[in-house]
């Protein structure tokens, strides 16, 4: 799906420093991943407005609830993003346009339908709250639900600066009206009022985008839920991926001697979850070096290899291009892998300031340091997998995105039980094997790249 690339190409032949800035910050807001730049906007937004709450730790169940609404609606989406994503860039490929916003459609309306009823027990479960916020919730759920499914298009769309602008307008709404909705002492209803009207804007600006550039003469289709359309490997792929990576910070809410109730039965593990939250900030110029590189680079030297698988190419042209694509995934994962190295050292430098400016306890720093080490190498375990996403290898996927679950569950299990010292290393454990599996695939993958396409072929 490379509608960004061409863009991102563009923008880096122009090769002055704005035009620079603006591909990396377009790659960011789609490769970090939209939920770690929008919990970044919560907290700034919670950073302000807790002056204004008569009751402060309304604050910290307000980030509480929006933590668990992004944990809950991309862990369910999981099973749907990846197959979704298979089955728009067929549709591409085919060059059948004209069944893709259909099909989003549907997609979105079966993930609410579906979602509305998984989501509804959570009316019973939370007592202790109002109605109001009840609703909310359930609401709020459903919508970044929503986002999560548009946001499978988002590398396909070629209008950058509309989606940078949707995320920036739609997250200052939240800002202003959280400030708003807070001086008139709405208090925690308020915040999540503001969490939902900012995020079903985000919701139909990126509909309307999708709208405007794959247009349709039908409305809907539920084509996507074909048995043939349907990869069972890329769905529970998405799930074991999603959950693996919020697996440990499930744990630690759990864990009666590492979590602690906010609000009703929700509960947080603030010494975990503010480190982890902030090493995983630091991954977002990973992320988007990753994806500046993988949709230029790789994704040209790519489209050259199976260009000339299809169209007959010679034996020794193919197998030229296939190590030019080798060398090209090695480069770009090497560069993320020193790029990132670098952004983390820093952030462990300067960890105390960071720390004292934004009023988080210096005694968090350790595991801080510790679970940056993690993104570190989780950065490293993502790279490889989209790689092996574009070859479409969906066993090897399915099975390191198990091993990555598994591990990270168990060790953060187990490094619980050993003491708060132990603090995090069970999702650096995980990330370290996990990475070093996939490495270990991709290589055999790469070497036997030419003898299987053929072989799959006939």
């Amino acid at each position: 799906m490379a509608g960004i690339g061409f863009r991102l190409q563009k923008l880096l032949k122009k090769k002055s420093l704005l035009s620079v800035l603006k591909a990396y910050g377009y790659s960011a807001v789609i490769g970090a991943g939209s939920w770690i730049i929008a919990v970044g906007g919560l907290v700034i937004t919670a950073s302000i407005v807790k002056e204004l709450l008569i009751y402060k730790n309304q604050v910290i169940q307000f980030l509480t609830t929006s933590t668990y609404l992004f944990a809950l609606s991309l862990i369910y989406t999981g099973f749907f993003q990846l197959y979704f994503s298979r089955y728009i860039a067929d549709r591409i490929f085919e060059k059948k346009l004209d069944k893709i916003l259909p099909n989003i459609i549907g997609m979105v309306v079966f993930t609410i339908f579906l979602g509305f009823f998984i989501i509804l027990p959570s009316f019973f479960i939370l007592k202790g709250t109002s109605l109001t916020y009840k609703l909310l919730f359930i609401f709020s759920f459903l919508v970044l639900s929503g986002i999560w499914i548009l946001n499978v298009m988002l590398s396909a769309l070629k209008n950058y600066r509309y989606i940078f602008y949707s995320f920036a307008v739609s997250y200052f709404v939240i800002f202003v009206l959280s400030i708003f909705f807070s001086y008139l002492n709405f208090g925690l209803e308020g915040l999540l009022s503001a969490f939902l009207i900012g995020h079903s804007l985000l919701f139909f600006l990126l509909l309307f985008i999708i709208m405007f550039e794959f247009s349709s003469n039908r409305f809907i289709e539920f084509d996507f839920l074909r048995k043939e359309r349907i990869y069972k490997s890329l769905v529970f792929t998405g799930f074991f991926l999603n959950l693996g990576l919020w697996i440990d910070k499930i744990i630690f809410w759990l864990h009666p001697e590492t979590g602690d109730n906010i609000i009703s039965i929700l509960r947080a593990s603030i010494f975990y979850d503010l480190p982890m939250f902030l090493a995983y900030i630091e991954i977002i110029p990973g992320m988007a070096l990753f994806l500046l590189r993988l949709e230029t680079d790789f994704a040209q030297k790519y489209d050259e290899y199976y260009s000339a698988v299809r169209e007959g190419g010679t034996l020794k042209s193919i197998e030229e291009k296939r190590i030019d694509m080798i060398l090209t995934a090695k480069s770009s994962i090497l560069e993320v892998f020193k790029g990132q190295l670098i952004f983390t050292l820093l952030f462990i430098i300067f960890a105390e300031p960071i720390f004292r400016f934004l009023e988080i306890p210096i005694i968090y720093i350790p595991t801080f340091n510790i679970v940056s080490i993690g993104t570190w190498l989780l950065i490293f375990l993502l790279s490889i997998l989209t790689i092996l996403f574009y070859l479409d290898r969906r066993k090897e996927t399915f099975i390191i995105s198990l091993i990555f679950l598994l591990s990270n569950g168990i060790f953060t299990y187990i490094s619980i039980m050993l003491g708060f010292e132990y603090t995090g290393l069970g999702f650096v454990f995980s990330c370290l094997i996990s990475s070093i599996t996939a490495l270990i695939i991709a290589t055999k993958v790469f070497d036997r790249l030419t003898y299987e396409t053929f072989m799959y072929q006939t």
